[in-house]
């Protein structure tokens, strides 16, 4: 079965912030047949002198006292996308934890 790219418009409320898109500018989203989705329970951040890979963990499992992760993605973004990511993600994180509380991850093993 052939896959169709699909559409998404957006009315986008983005706050005053300098280099970022300016409030109610409206653009569309083309998610080609290549699309997917992924569900990450952990990640792993890793620098080059080109670019920024995040690496996406789904599963782990404890063999002996070594754990072995399941990695179900990488992400190479520019650095002016990773400076995107951040601060979005920055913003997205601060308004979750105004409406649920502070997310823990004092018990999440850092890769």
């Amino acid at each position: 079965m052939e896959k169709k790219a699909s559409t998404i418009k957006k009315n986008i409320e983005k706050p005053e912030k300098k280099n970022l898109s300016t409030p109610n500018e409206k653009y569309s989203i083309i998610r080609t047949p290549l699309f997917a989705k992924t569900y990450a329970t952990n990640v792993s951040v890793i620098q080059t002198d080109l670019d920024f890979r995040i690496e996406l963990f789904n599963e782990k499992y404890q063999v002996g006292d070594e754990w072995i992760y399941h990695s179900d993605g990488l992400a190479i973004l520019t650095p002016e996308a990773a400076k995107i990511l951040w601060t979005e993600l920055g913003l997205k994180i601060e308004k979750y934890e105004k409406e649920n509380g502070e997310i823990d991850i004092s018990k999440k093993q850092r890769l």
